[in-house]
């Protein structure tokens, strides 16, 4: 009897073995096939330098007073501009002074580095973010990975959730960032905040959760970059999908430090080393998309092969080169990258804006 139990316990296990491999072969033999379809689309009908912008949808709109204007927030959300550089939107003396803190702050405490996709794997970006909270994408990643853990060992449902920790950071980050030693000072993304919701005529504020406790969002962390990078600029999009009118992704950086220009030039050929890259690609149905998709899926593969693809595909970007206490806003659905430098430190505050036509714009990170 046991010989045969053990008999019988093989040939399950031979046959779960081959329904496996027949599965992943024939996942292999679907998205081959996939992708040799997007091949033939973009071969035949695919044009990405046609869906370039022109005129005024291809505009950085620059704004030299320092006030966030309803005009231009207008044209940027419709997709009737690429990018809005408001000069001097904080008072640089403070900005740079507030930027050489959080570079001491990263030394005191670190900071924790963004991954970027190769086709190595992840890699270790460039790029550093400090705060009391990670971002909310990578909050959601690790309550996956702790309900499948959970799930695996059977550890208690009462611990404190990857989710619940981000809502208690955020909270902790607002409290920290406006005090100064015993006073309080305007932290410049509440100062966005307070403006975004002054200029737009449907308003402005932290998005919110849909359910339960409908907590606050973050609204913004500091971000570190430091030379020498390793990489020259990645190009990018935070959000992948066609441009709408009616709504879309944006994302506020207000500069703090700035890699020293004249210092890049004895070390770096690059004349825009330190400064904004942005494309004026304007992909507005799903159609074109699919057209030229092999290509665009590069934007979520950040391997320097797909790099030099892109760069070639793309043309020239529209170059920002913004100085402490500038903000700048631009489409996250446009590729962009920040451009790599040899000398210095670059040290901004993010956040992004959920747009929708007639709405309130949703501010969180």
């Amino acid at each position: 009897m046991r010989a045969g139990r053990l008999i019988s316990s093989s040939n399950n296990a031979m046959k779960h073995i081959v329904i496996q491999q027949r599965r992943q072969f024939s996942n292999r033999t679907r998205n081959d096939a996939i992708q040799e379809l997007f091949r033939h689309l973009e071969s035949n009908y695919g044009n990405l330098s046609s869906l370039i912008d022109t005129g005024t949808a291809a505009e950085t709109i620059v704004a030299d007073d320092g006030i966030i204007h309803a005009n231009h927030l207008k044209r940027l959300f419709e997709h009737d501009a690429t990018a809005l550089h408001v000069r001097n939107f904080y008072n640089t003396e403070s900005a740079t002074q507030l930027g050489e803190e959080l570079i001491q702050e990263s030394l005191r405490k670190g900071g924790k580095n963004w991954k970027v996709s190769t086709s190595r794997g992840l890699e270790s970006s460039d790029v550093g973010t400090l705060g009391e909270h990670p971002p909310y994408n990578v909050a959601v990643a690790r309550e996956r990975q702790s309900i499948s853990s959970s799930q695996n060992d059977g550890d208690s449902k009462d611990a404190t959730t990857p989710i619940d920790e981000y809502f208690e950071g955020v909270q902790r980050e607002f409290h920290s960032r406006r005090r100064k030693g015993t006073s309080y000072r305007l932290w410049p993304l509440d100062k966005l905040r307070l403006e975004l919701d002054e200029a737009w005529q449907f308003g402005a504020g932290l998005a919110r959760e849909q359910k339960d406790q409908r907590r606050a969002f973050g609204g913004g962390l500091p971000r570190i970059m430091r030379g020498p990078t390793r990489w020259k600029g990645f190009i990018h999009v935070d959000d992948l999908g066609p441009l709408d009118s009616s709504r879309g992704l944006f994302s506020a950086n207000i500069y703090l430090t700035v890699p020293d220009t004249d210092a890049n030039k004895h070390t770096n050929t690059n004349p825009d080393s330190g400064s904004l890259y942005i494309w004026p690609l304007g992909v507005r149905s799903r159609l074109d998309w699919y057209r030229n998709a092999i290509t665009l899926s590069s934007l979520s593969a950040q391997d320097p092969e797909s790099q030099l693809i892109l760069r070639k595909a793309l043309g020239t970007p529209n170059v920002i080169h913004p100085e402490p206490g500038d903000l700048v806003l631009l489409c996250a659905q446009r590729p962009h990258c920040a451009v790599g430098f040899s000398d210095g430190v670059r040290v901004s505050l993010q956040s992004f804006l959920q747009y929708e036509s007639e709405k309130r714009l949703l501010i969180d990170c």
